[in-house]
């Protein structure tokens, strides 16, 4: 049997037939006048802001303190976020990243406070954007179920640059006036990987270390050993604060047992072990209950 492509292995023909999905049948929508966005409440003050028409499904929230209102990622720079979130809130809102791939930091550029993990790739993503050649992979044949809302200009579409206002430190505490969210470094998925916990909610933003979906460690920068790391020193041993996972892509999810489901997971792709999907040059993908970790050929088997 010829090995699938990178495409075929982790994007369904049909994506949108798992939709909806399953962490938003228990909440509230909100009403917003638009389209392409679609909002849900967690709480009075956190909303979950949901891109379902398009492939990446991308996730943002806006956590809203006394103080301010922290907008944790800005999705694929499809919609105006920004237009949005104004009709969410009357606070200061500043930008908080998880991580510095294109999906998660779009509409950055449309805010002049954002905050990022000091690491060089981030430095990278913030001065450079990312070109039409790189960001056109958001935009290909099968990514939508939507129509994209105006101006939309595919011949041209990128990620502009964006200034960063504040460096992040591991362990760092955000203060939103009467909630504090801590942000703990967790690379793998990428160097500059941030989670952030809020202790009295126990809210746990889990970035792309953990959806609902296919989950990589392959990608430039992603290390599958440094995954297992993050794993086993820094996410397994917070569970005991956690009582929502919040990741960036598809939808909430309340069975926290599904984090140390992908921490083995790893440790067996890691020795080469276990049943999997093979892909060009050697990408293998991992079958978890409800997710897939996909990792590259030199990540294995080590």
């Amino acid at each position: 049997m010829a090995e699938k492509t990178e495409n075929e292995l982790i994007r369904p023909a049909n994506w949108w037939d798992a939709l909806p999905r399953e962490g938003y049948r228990n909440l509230e929508e909100v009403a917003t006048g638009q389209g392409w966005y679609s909002v849900y409440r967690l709480d009075p003050r956190t909303l979950v802001i949901y891109e379902d028409g398009q492939f990446d499904e991308n996730v943002s929230y806006l956590v809203m303190g006394s103080k301010r209102a922290a907008l944790i990622d800005t999705g694929d720079n499809l919609g105006d976020i920004r237009e949005l979130v104004r009709k969410l809130t009357t606070l200061p809102v500043f930008v908080v990243n998880t991580h510095r791939h294109m999906d998660h930091i779009g509409g950055n550029y449309l805010y002049d406070e954002v905050w990022a993990y000091d690491h060089r790739a981030s430095r990278e993503a913030a001065a450079l954007g990312v070109p039409h050649s790189l960001a056109k992979d958001i935009i290909q044949p099968g990514s939508f179920r939507k129509e994209v809302p105006a101006p939309f200009y595919p011949d041209s579409f990128c990620i502009p640059p964006y200034r960063v206002t504040h460096w992040i430190a591991d362990g760092e505490k955000i203060d939103l006036g009467d909630r504090t969210l801590e942000a703990i470094h967790t690379p793998g998925h990428a160097p500059d990987h941030l989670m952030f916990l809020e202790k009295e909610t126990g809210y746990f933003w889990a970035g792309d270390n953990f959806y609902t979906g296919c989950v990589y460690t392959h990608l430039h920068w992603g290390d599958l050993d440094v995954f297992i790391d993050t794993y086993e020193k820094r996410i397994l041993p917070r569970l005991g604060e956690v009582k929502l996972l919040l990741p960036s892509h598809n939808d909430p999810c309340a069975r926290l047992e599904v984090l140390k489901e992908m921490a083995d997971l790893a440790k067996l792709a890691r020795k080469g072990e276990g049943t999997y999907e093979a892909g060009e040059k050697g990408i293998r993908k991992y079958k978890g209950s409800c997710f897939s970790l996909v990792v590259g050929a030199d990540q294995a088997e080590k």
